[in-house]
Formats: C-alpha cells, sequence, structure tokens
C-alpha cells in the first residue's frame, strides 16, 4: 500500500486526527493522544481507506519540538527516517497557536533535513474550529504555504480532527497527491480499465464521442502507466496526455466554512 507519513508540532493533534480517520477501517481501535509532549513516541501504522476504496498505511511519527536535546536528536531522526520513504506527508499545524507559523516552519526544515522536501505534502490546519471562534474567520490556507523557502506544501486544508470537520476535503487532497492527471480516449472495448478509473480514480471529466469514452481523471501512477501502454500509436507514442497532480477542488485558498 502506498504510505503516508503524519508528521507535525507536538500537541498539533495529530494523533487524535488518526483516530478520525481510522476509526471506521480498524473498528475503533485508538492511537494514544493527550496534550502532553511525546504523547506518541514511536511510529505507528494504521490502515486508511481513502474516497473511492484505495487503501493506504498512515504512520504517526513522533511530535516534533524546537531546541532538541542533542542526546535526543539521533533517536528523534530515527523515528523520521519512514518520511523518506512515504509517498506523501501529511502534516498538521495548530492553526489557533500564535505560534503555529514558526513550529510549522520548524517541521518544514526538518522534513528538508531528512531528505523529505520534495515529497508531495498536505498540509492539515488543525484546530480550525477554535480560530472561527476566535476571529469569525478559518484559517487563509496561502497565508501557511509559503512559510519556508524550499518546502512547500501540495494541498492545504482547514480542518477539526476533534470535532471532524472538513476530513472527507483532506483525504480527497491525500488521493489526488498519489494519483496522477490523465487525458485519453478509452475505447469502447476497454470499458473495464473505464471502471477501474471509477473505482479507485476521481473522474473530472468524461464524454462518449465516436470513437470512445474521453475522460480527464486522477488516478494512481500504476493504473496511469498501463493506459499509456495499452493506448499506444504502435510506433512507441502514448496516446494518454500524463500531467502532475494540480490542486485539489477545495484545498489551497479554501475558504469555505468547516463542514
Amino acid at each position: 500500500m502506498p504510505l503516508v507519513a503524519l508528521v507535525g508540532y507536538t500537541n498539533a493533534g495529530k494523533s487524535s486526527l488518526l483516530n478520525q480517520l481510522c476509526a471506521k477501517v480498524e473498528g475503533g481501535e485508538e492511537v494514544y493522544a493527550d496534550d502532553q509532549l511525546f504523547a506518541t513516541l514511536d511510529p505507528t501504522l494504521r490502515r486508511l481507506r481513502l474516497p473511492g476504496g484505495r487503501e493506504v498505511m498512515v504512520a504517526d511519527t513522533v511530535g516534533f519540538i524546537q531546541k532538541l536535546p542533542t542526546k535526543l536528536v539521533s533517536a528523534f531522526r530515527a523515528t523520521l527516517e519512514v518520511c523518506e520513504d512515504a509517498d506523501v506527508v501529511l502534516h498538521v499545524v495548530d492553526s489557533s497557536s500564535p505560534i503555529g507559523r514558526q513550529q510549522a516552519w520548524s517541521v518544514q526544515q526538518i522534513l528538508r533535513e531528512v531528505g523529505a522536501e520534495h515529497t508531495p505534502q498536505i498540509l492539515a490546519l488543525n484546530k480550525a474550529d477554535a480560530v472561527l471562534a476566535a476571529t469569525a474567520k478559518l484559517p487563509a490556507p496561502t497565508e501557511w504555504v509559503s512559510l519556508h523557502d524550499t518546502v512547500s506544501p501540495t494541498y492545504a486544508v482547514a480542518i477539526s480532527a476533534t470535532q471532524g470537520k472538513n476530513l472527507p476535503k483532506l483525504l480527497s487532497a491525500a488521493l489526488l497527491s498519489l494519483s496522477v492527471r490523465v487525458s485519453c480516449v478509452l475505447p469502447y472495448a476497454n470499458g473495464e480499465l473505464l471502471a477501474e478509473m471509477h473505482k479507485v480514480g476521481t473522474i473530472v471529466e468524461e464524454e462518449y464521442v465516436d470513437t470512445g469514452c474521453r475522460v480527464v481523471a486522477y488516478v494512481p501512477r500504476p493504473l496511469a502507466s498501463r493506459l499509456g501502454k495499452l493506448l499506444g500509436d504502435g510506433e512507441g507514442r502514448s496516446r494518454v496526455e500524463i500531467g502532475a497532480g494540480s490542486k485539489a477542488p477545495e484545498s489551497v485558498g479554501d475558504s469555505s466554512p468547516a463542514d
């Protein structure tokens, strides 16, 4: 399964978010969560089902802190090795904290140091309910994505882990981060592939034309590769346009109420 590394400053709400996301899959088994340093000490693996039925493994890592004692640095680095192999980094921040931006920058800096600066990243602006109650506005994602000069999230979503708010948007962003955009005309004889695209991907456009079904969708990379091989022109050229993922429909810049 694809691997999602769950990272964040200590007390940002990572374990609470993991409990919300995975409760239905794990049968209600919860990860320990508490308002104290190092409530999560060992990486914890959980299985998570994304929209469309695709499953991923989520690794909950130890909470970050600033000015970590030298004797603990190597131990903490070991717990973060999962970030190097992750397909997606899910970075949870406490958007209600007065030093939340500083904390987010610290996490981004460590991600760069462990070699995960180019891994697709989703920024979950947690505790948005507290921000909304205090300011009558949700956290503005665009103000958080450019904090670091070299590490930039692909998507940013305002959420409330404890209330379960906006988690469908977060899962949609995760799905798109694991996918690539394809555009092709799929012959009618390959209806099983179209059904698979509906099952494991996100359909953006679908139109029936004379030669088949014209589809624009976000699909897992292995499926995109299969489509490219199937729809070759006989001379080694593919008739499938494959591009990088783009912004999720409701992610960066989204200011709608957390629902």
